[in-house]
């Protein structure tokens, strides 16, 4: 059990890795248009999958396709296609066999992951090829995973997936963006219904043992044809074919976010599911299209279909936030991004937002240390396969007085209190941010008690915050204190007026003022800049 809930973190915080807190859905599903294309036979064309510009899908042979049923079934097999797609995923030319895989043997579906190069496909496990075979209804025959790289333009076998076994069958390949995560389809003992979902982490180049994805995506019936989406869908998706969760008739398709394991699922809605069986969908990412394959009426008895948002559908925007002279990333930063109050940048500098197409986007950064900066991004059409980005700069604060919020001590003390670290340790991040900085770290006091007083007092106190920072790492000689007692009121009595409790806690307060840099210590950073979002 410890095992398994390792696992399940390591998979589900992969894929957190970039998603935010708003919730988004999969794509605006109000306007589908559908279409078959054009390479589908009277014959079962299922398992589409885009790899580089062409479509890649399983096809009976043409010399074959007119056998009968039984014929089929008892003697043939399927292969391997490819057709062309132009930018809006139309298919340009006839469907052409891929020598390779041209086998004794079924081939297909599969999974493309462009990172790695490698073909993950479904094959026959070679025990008995001679059972009955129906690849998404009546699954006899025991399958098995194969991973396939391109060696002088030939794909060509590189290694199997570890786990496939000729007790039962493993298929169904859904490879993710960087490639060390694999969800596959099985029939394996132990599950919860006819088939289930698991998934393997290759770390080291080694595959993890599969585990169950759990009862929110698996059901007593079967859990098939697996897709994860890219980056371009916000927090990625697992989408996948059930005859559970109430699907309206045989196989239907589901998707859920995958970082958040207690999400529900979702139903896809009509036009996508009939009560016919739809299964196998492959999600391109940042276009407006995908395919999938149904085996309502149309040309054959299994076919592809394109589908199209004829709605503007939403795309990621990754927006980096960097040091105008360094080029450095700021970790932390503060943004409203795009109607979306206060989300921080990672260690990156970044944060990610859906946005429209042919939209504005008003954005605002700030981040101790630096002044605020405002940008409007006006968003393009992305390029097919990619992901929005932009970039916007902070300067530093250099030769001006910045107010450190919250510093608090006893009366009459000079010790920091905790409540005044968090302001600190801010400090403490920007002189790390910036290796070679100076500052120079100044106490106040208010007006009352004698001048010798509060100038005691007041260089007490600075000094103590710098001890604090420099206990952290800074080197003491970045950093000087000085007590300014209370030669620099912000507020001061008169005969008319005398000071308000605000006034004189504004007057009481700790501030930075940063000269420059230590000459020949600014470090050279390379520069990141991501700018797409004109």
């Amino acid at each position: 059990m410890k095992q398994l809930l390792i696992l399940v973190m390591i998979l589900f915080s992969a894929f957190a890795a970039k998603a935010q807190n708003t919730q988004m859905d999969l794509f605006d599903q109000s306007t589908v248009k559908m279409s078959e294309i054009k390479t589908n036979t009277i014959r079962s064309d299922f398992g589409p999958a885009v790899i580089d510009n062409f479509i890649y899908f399983t096809s009976f042979r043409d010399e074959v396709i007119n056998k009968s049923d039984k014929e089929l079934i008892e003697k043939e097999f399927y292969d391997l296609y490819k057709a062309g797609i132009d930018d809006s995923g139309n298919v340009t030319g006839n469907r052409q066999a891929i020598a390779e895989f041209i086998t004794r043997f079924h081939d297909g579906p599969v999974s493309w992951c462009a990172k790695t190069g490698e073909l993950f496909i479904t094959q026959s496990n070679y025990v008995d090829p001679d059972v009955v075979y129906k690849p998404f209804r009546n699954e006899n025959i025991k399958l098995r995973i194969v991973i396939y790289k391109r060696q002088s333009g030939i794909w060509t076998e590189t290694g199997e997936f570890p786990f496939n076994n000729p007790k039962f069958s493993v298929g169904h390949p859904a490879i993710n963006q960087s490639g060390d995560t694999l969800i596959f389809a099985s029939d394996k003992p132990g599950g919860f219904g006819a088939t289930d979902l698991y998934f393997s982490v290759r770390k080291n180049l080694t595959w993890s043992e599969p585990v169950n994805l759990g009862p929110s995506v698996n059901t007593t019936g079967k859990e098939e044809f697996p897709f994860i989406t890219g980056e371009g869908y916000a927090g990625r998706y697992l989408i996948f074919a059930s005859t559970g969760h109430n699907s309206a008739g045989g196989f239907d398709l589901f998707y859920k976010r995958l970082y958040n394991p207690e999400n529900e699922v979702s139903r896809f809605l009509s036009p996508i599911n009939t009560t016919y069986d739809d299964f196998s969908m492959t999600l391109p990412d940042n276009v407006d299209y995908g395919y999938m394959t149904s085996n309502r009426p149309g040309t054959g008895s299994d076919d592809i279909y394109k589908f199209a948002f004829q709605k503007c559908r939403n795309y990621l925007l990754e927006l980096y936030v960097f040091d105008t002279k360094s080029r450095r990333p700021i970790p932390g930063a503060e943004v409203d991004f795009c109607k979306i109050k206060t989300v921080k940048t990672g260690p990156d500098g970044m944060v990610t937002n859906r946005v429209k197409k042919n939209s504005v986007c008003i954005t605002k950064a700030s981040a101790f240390g630096y002044k605020d900066n405002r940008k409007i991004l006006n968003i393009t059409i992305p390029k097919s396969g990619t992901v929005l980005r932009d970039t916007i700069y902070l300067e530093l604060i250099v030769n001006e007085r910045i107010v450190l919020r919250n510093i608090y001590y006893d009366y009459d003390k000079w010790d920091i209190l905790p409540e005044s670290g968090t302001e600190l340790d801010r400090l403490v991040s920007l002189m790390k941010e910036n290796p070679g900085m100076k500052v120079e770290l100044s106490s106040h006091t208010d007006e009352r008690g004698s001048v010798p007083y509060n100038q005691t007092l007041s260089q007490k106190r600075a000094e103590s915050a710098v001890n604090y920072i420099v206990s952290k790492g800074i080197e003491p000689l970045r950093i000087k204190a000085i007590g300014y007692g209370k030669s620099q009121l912000i507020y001061k009595s008169t005969s008319t007026h005398k000071c308000t409790p605000t006034e004189h806690r504004a007057n009481r307060r700790t501030e930075i003022f940063i000269p420059g840099f230590l000459r020949g210590e600014q470090v050279k950073q390379e520069k990141g800049d991501y700018s797409i979002a004109k």
